[in-house]
């Protein structure tokens, strides 16, 4: 079973390691550690922790608890994988033409943001829709959305109005334009924890490189190809 321990750790010489030597006596494997934000006198760690059972998850949850200067802010079942991605593996996934490159972006998208879900929402046909999503996640359809269009990347405050019951009941939610069209690369944790501002920046680039990538590709199709229509996936269209 795999775990996401999302902790603040005081920002001090052996914080970390005295951290995971408690996981380790705990029955706890690190698999992954990733400093998401620091803090005036702390720093803000997400770490992968495998375990044998839910008796061992629980021991160790535990065991972290006990320790002096230590926050936990989620401690939860993880399941979008334990790798971290860079620039070049998104590149060289991203495909040859703009909906690949889309859909390639939010397939890597939940590993890298830590996310359960990462859609990507267009203008379709009057209102605004979901037009590419990592697996499993809810479809979704809106005469509007209150927060577009974006100016910036920036966390989403959930509202029952728009907010679909798929997505949780207090989800936490991320979002950034890609490039000058109207789409926006979404992400959302149905059970958190809230986005911080090195992950939303870490949102941004995401869609700053589907939107490289997808403008390149309908340079490559031509001047006098058909010109792309909403809810294709193709950016680049000039915002109203």
């Amino acid at each position: 079973m795999l775990y996401l321990l999302r902790v603040s750790v005081p920002d001090r010489p052996g914080a970390l390691g005295l951290l995971a030597g408690a996981i380790g006596s705990a029955g706890g494997d690190i698999t992954a550690v990733d400093v998401v934000e620091r803090e005036a006198s702390s720093a803000i760690d997400d770490i992968l922790i495998e375990t044998a059972d839910a008796a061992s998850a629980a021991g160790i949850l535990s065991t972290v608890s006990a320790l002096a200067g230590v926050v936990i802010e989620t401690w939860q079942p993880y399941t979008e994988g334990d790798q971290l991605h860079d620039g070049l593996d998104i590149v060289n996934g991203l495909g040859s033409t703009s909906a690949r490159a889309l859909s390639a972006i939010t397939r890597i998208a939940p590993a890298v943001l830590r996310a359960h879900w990462v859609v990507v929402i267009d203008d379709v046909s009057g209102g605004v829709a979901t037009t590419h999503a990592s697996a499993g996640a809810p479809w979704g359809r809106w005469a509007v959305l209150p927060w577009l269009p974006l100016a910036s990347a920036r966390s989403i405050q959930a509202d029952p109005s728009w907010l679909p019951h798929e997505w949780g009941a207090d989800p936490q939610l991320a979002a950034a334009p890609i490039g000058d069209s109207p789409m926006t690369l979404l992400a959302i944790r149905p059970t958190g924890p809230r986005f911080r501002r090195a992950e939303i920046a870490r949102l941004a680039n995401l869609a700053a490189v589907a939107a490289l990538a997808s403008h390149s590709m309908l340079s490559i199709a031509g001047a006098g190809a058909e010109r792309p229509t909403a809810g294709s996936g193709s950016p680049y269209r000039p915002r109203s």
